[in-house]
């Protein structure tokens, strides 16, 4: 048997708003509760949740939606009366649960864990579930287990998100199947959302909180460009680090199974427990990377970034990626301070510019100018041509400008610690502007000789911003809409005219 979660697969749930005319056609649902009080079934579900061993639960990818989330997020989907509603990987059947107690009566839960189905089965009246691996049995299968004549309506839930190796595998002769998912991510998450594709009418919508890197992440390209030229994406709620003992954030995303051009997406935040609407972006417009968009500034500010500049990767002609050596003496993330080094002063030759490789949004970029010093792994490194050329590099690298793109663009606005690798350094929007090096470079060899942190040192920092947003064409109402984005993420001990 799969060893998708073996015990009640993480479970999150999530369902967005679907406009009217993906709506399947029933009549509409009044909205009312039965069966166990959701308040009851809710402690019922965490305490079976905290009887599992925490290390087993995170080796399995096993961390169940809450009532309270899965309960809103039935609610907010708006799913019509009639509609046959299956959570495949359900657990103790939160989703569900919450789904017959807001009236809806076709209601099938499966999942691998006995214990967990028993629980729901015995607490909460629904006869619709059974124990089932449903990565490892094919859709039709599935469907034939839970005495289902055809593919469902709605397939919702959190499945167990964590990386196929010796020791998570998925039990199935379905060589073409393993294939897709070991060429798609090879995680169980992915193997599910394969398995919902099977489970869904063409019209059916799937509604999953997965991990929010799932949008970029290279390694789920395949999926992704999959997912944008064959299904239409309805919604995807950012719930940022809604599981506190899950690494990473989630996303909840919901598909049509079918593609419907011309069509726009819905971005949506979450806060102070609702889902917040953000802006629609045209599905055509991506042809792989998802970027969730918070406001159609955002959006305008990265079109424009985008179509008028080429990317550090194109135009850098050195290296661009970790540091390697194995020295006691090579300089590490730590030793490495904005503009300065912590132990030693700048060099004044050389072409290597050193990044402290772990990224904060508090804190930004932090780099130096390192002549021909060796970096260690820590490090992530740049050369480029001379040291004029490196500063100036630095200069843009430390700008507000380039930190709102790395954190919004490339990091898809997370705001858990990244890292500075090349893969995300080589997007950035570069130019050399024969109108401002001098500037930039006369600026950066300032702050190399200015006391690090003082009033002058700031001041610096001030006049490097101006003269990035000049680089780049930046107007006054972009360049204080993208300082107050990055003031209110970034600490204040960076923040000068905070402190005065």
């Amino acid at each position: 048997m799969a060893k998708e979660g073996e015990t009640g697969k993480k479970k999150r749930k999530g369902n967005i708003g679907i406009p009217p005319d993906f709506m399947i056609k029933y009549v509409s649902l009044p909205h009312h509760s039965s069966g166990m009080a959701t308040d009851t079934y809710s402690t019922e579900s965490k305490e079976y949740e905290n009887s599992l061993d925490a290390s087993y639960k995170k080796g399995k990818g096993i961390y169940y939606t809450d009532m309270e989330l899965s309960s809103r997020i039935i609610k907010f989907l708006e799913i019509p009366c009639g509609a046959y509603i299956l959570d495949p990987c359900c657990g103790t059947g939160n989703f569900i649960v919450s789904a017959r107690n807001s009236g809806h009566e076709n209601v099938y839960g499966s999942d691998i864990d006995a214990n967990a189905i028993a629980l729901c089965q015995r607490k909460s009246g629904i006869k619709n579930i059974t124990v089932l691996d449903t990565l490892a049995n094919n859709g039709k299968d599935i469907l034939r287990e839970l005495h289902l004549k055809s593919p469902v309506d709605y397939v919702i839930g959190n499945p167990p998100y964590v990386p196929i190796n010796k020791d998570i595998t998925i039990d199935t002769p379905d060589r073409l199947f393993l294939k897709s998912v070991k060429e798609s991510g090879s995680n169980l998450f992915i193997a599910a959302i394969y398995r919902a594709f099977e489970l869904a009418c063409p019209d059916g919508v799937i509604s999953y909180i997965i991990p929010k890197n799932f949008l970029h992440v290279a390694s789920y390209s395949k999926l992704r460009k999959l997912i944008l030229s064959e299904k239409t994406i309805l919604s995807i709620i950012d719930i940022g680090v809604y599981f506190k003992s899950v690494r990473g954030e989630q996303i909840i995303i919901t598909l049509k199974n079918s593609h419907v051009p011309n069509h726009n997406i819905r971005i949506y935040g979450y806060g102070n427990n609702e889902f917040i609407k953000r802006l629609e972006v045209p599905q055509s417009f991506y042809d792989n990377e998802i970027l969730l968009f918070e406001n159609e500034t955002d959006f305008r500010i990265y079109k424009r970034l985008e179509s008028s500049y080429k990317k550090l990767g194109d135009i850098c002609t050195g290296y661009v990626g970790r540091g390697k050596s194995k020295f006691p003496s090579a300089v590490t993330g730590k030793d490495i301070r904005k503009f300065s080094l912590k132990n030693a002063p700048v060099p004044q030759k050389g072409n290597r510019v050193f990044i402290q490789n772990i990224y904060s949004a508090e804190a930004g970029i932090i780099a130096s100018l390192a002549g021909n010093l060796e970096a260690s792994e820590t490090v992530t490194v740049i050369t480029d041509r001379d040291e004029n050329m490196c500063r100036y590099i630095l200069g843009i690298l430390h700008s507000r400008l380039c930190n709102y793109f790395l954190l919004k663009f490339c990091y898809n606005n997370s705001k858990l610690t990244m890292h500075t690798d090349a893969k995300y350094l080589k997007k950035l929007p570069f130019i050399i502007n024969s109108r401002t090096f001098d500037k930039v470079v006369s600026i950066v060899k300032l702050l190399e000789q200015t006391r690090y942190m003082s009033d002058e040192w700031f001041e610096a920092v001030e006049s490097l911003n101006d003269v990035v947003y000049e680089t780049y064409d930046i107007g006054r109402a972009e360049s204080g809409y993208i300082d107050a984005q990055m003031r209110g993420v970034q600490s204040g001990k960076w923040d000068y005219n905070r402190q005065k």
